[in-house]
């Protein structure tokens, strides 16, 4: 096999997911990585983080605290939607309130929840104000990508159904076509604002099983994987040597375990005992092949908020066993656990190391859109989590920081969360409700130990990421968040070829 040139015509050819996508419209109730890669290519947020997490202008060029609820943000002139209609303050409007109203059951309403209202300035239509239900530590990170504004002209014209259709967004690229269970393709956008971006004419994302990414990499059917799973690094590493670059980046990603508390798992003493009895340094060196990091909490190095003076859980079976008695947990302990494909190889050997303690852990293993579609539509259509005791998942954080993971796997009100736990609430809400940046890194820290203390996951591996380039392109750099942010593909330049 050999990997061959990029086609003629121009398309950047992408491996990221193995199924359809529920959704590329920020206003569905889409809310999985998957479905966030193609929306950040077509949608623009206010602000935005850079490939190393600095915050950067976006659709608008400054903001300020007004008070510590109030926040003015002065908006990019000039920016058109792909339709050709004018983007302004009117469209921030539309798209928040649209996104919170509860009747349109938005995937990102629950991480836009601190907003109040939005405002218009009467004089200026490229001025906004935000008014926040408290002083929000989170609040610009929130907007970034999970802000994604839309055309409210052309979402009164189309409906909802019809913008689920064909996106419009004021992003570097415009969605083109969904060949479904084929792939989706996005096309320049001629009048982006960033003036040379994006380089490339066409990304064509494949919807291609996670297994066969190798395969199509070598035969030259894919030019770009952006997330390849730990235990496939080697070969290709090894098969592609020479003829293909090889990125690796320690990013904000991992393998997260989200635990339902309920029956044995309520106890403290039996979610100790499962972090006990999980060989970390296994996962680091079978599942990913070298190519992780063990994890002490859920605050990954170099997310905002992480505690860096935490340690990870040691590995010691005989301690699990002592608290599995002491909860007097009858054994072998049966559960279930709901489990993306790209994380099978960690969880395969979490249930090995869980059978040498008792626990006889069932794995129920899915692609990755799928894991997220059952869990958030489960818990939207029935006020309820899903039923599996576990849930585990490779999930960057493309907003950076240790807020996004706390609400996203633990506060009940998430669509992925398994967790009910009241004192663990009032502690994270505690952590935003501060307008001080030092304060708030503070309290996130806190909230890190406690997380810790009260084992409210599995903490597995924080990965380094592998992503393979084939000799046609260049990619400057993978960003620190995990996620396939919009900079990563604007970025992307041919190489001219021999």
């Amino acid at each position: 096999m050999s990997i061959k040139s990029l086609a003629a015509d121009d398309v950047l050819r992408v491996a990221y997911f193995s199924r359809d996508l529920p959704g590329i419209d920020p206003l569905s109730p889409t809310f999985d990585p998957d479905s966030y890669s193609v929306i950040a290519q077509i949608f623009d947020s206010l602000v935005y983080g850079d490939l190393d997490g600095n915050r950067q202008p976006g659709l608008a060029l400054s903001w300020k605290r007004l008070e510590p609820t109030v926040w003015q943000f002065d908006l990019r002139k000039g920016v058109t939607f792909h339709n050709g209609e004018p983007f302004d303050n009117r469209a921030v409007k539309v798209t928040y309130d649209t996104a919170l109203n509860p009747k349109r059951q938005a995937g990102n309403a629950w991480i836009l929840n601190s907003i109040k209202e939005v405002r218009l300035d009467p004089k200026d239509p490229y001025r906004v104000y935000i008014e926040t239900h408290f002083p929000d530590g989170m609040f610009l990170n929130r907007l970034s990508m999970f802000g994604s504004i839309c055309p409210p002209q052309y979402l009164a014209e189309v409906g909802f159904e019809g913008f689920a259709r064909h996106p419009i967004g004021t992003g570097p690229y415009m969605f083109s076509a969904w060949e479904k269970g084929e792939y989706i393709e996005l096309k320049r956008n001629p009048n982006y604002w960033s003036p040379g971006m994006p380089k490339i004419e066409r990304v064509r994302f494949l919807i291609l099983p996670e297994d066969q990414w190798v395969d199509a990499f070598l035969a030259g059917k894919v030019d770009f994987l952006p997330n390849l799973a730990g235990n496939q690094t080697t070969r290709l590493m090894t098969e592609a040597k020479g003829r293909a670059t090889i990125l690796k980046r320690l990013v904000l990603s991992g393998y997260w375990t989200v635990i339902r508390n309920q029956g044995p798992l309520a106890d403290k003493r039996v979610r100790k005992a499962l972090n006990l009895a999980l060989n970390k340094e296994a996962l680091v060196t079978y599942a990913d092949k070298g190519n992780a990091h063990p994890l002490s909490s859920l605050g990954a190095q170099g997310a905002y908020g992480a505690n860096p003076r935490l340690v990870p859980y040691g590995y010691d079976p005989e301690a699990a066993r002592r608290l599995l008695m002491e909860a007097g947990v009858q054994l072998p302990l049966k559960m279930k656990a709901i489990v993306a494909d790209i994380a099978a190889p960690v969880a395969k050997i979490m249930r090995h190391d869980f059978a040498q303690v008792g626990i006889d852990l069932k794995l129920d293993i899915v692609p990755r859109v799928e894991w997220s579609n059952r869990l958030t539509i489960h818990k939207m259509t029935h006020g309820e989590p899903i039923d599996y005791d576990l849930a585990i998942n490779l999930v960057d954080n493309p907003i950076y920081s240790l807020a996004f993971h706390a609400g996203l796997f633990l506060h009940s009100t998430s669509p992925w969360s398994l967790l009910s736990d009241r004192k663990f609430e009032k502690r994270f809400e505690y952590a935003l409700m501060v307008a001080d940046p030092e304060e708030h890194r503070k309290r996130l820290e806190d909230l890190d130990q406690y997380i810790r203390d009260e084992a409210l996951m599995v903490f597995t591996t924080q990965r380094v990421i592998t992503a393979a380039v084939s000799p046609s392109i260049r990619i400057p750099k993978f960003g620190m968040s995990g996620h396939l942010d919009f900079l990563t593909l604007t970025t992307a330049e041919l190489v001219a070829q021999p």
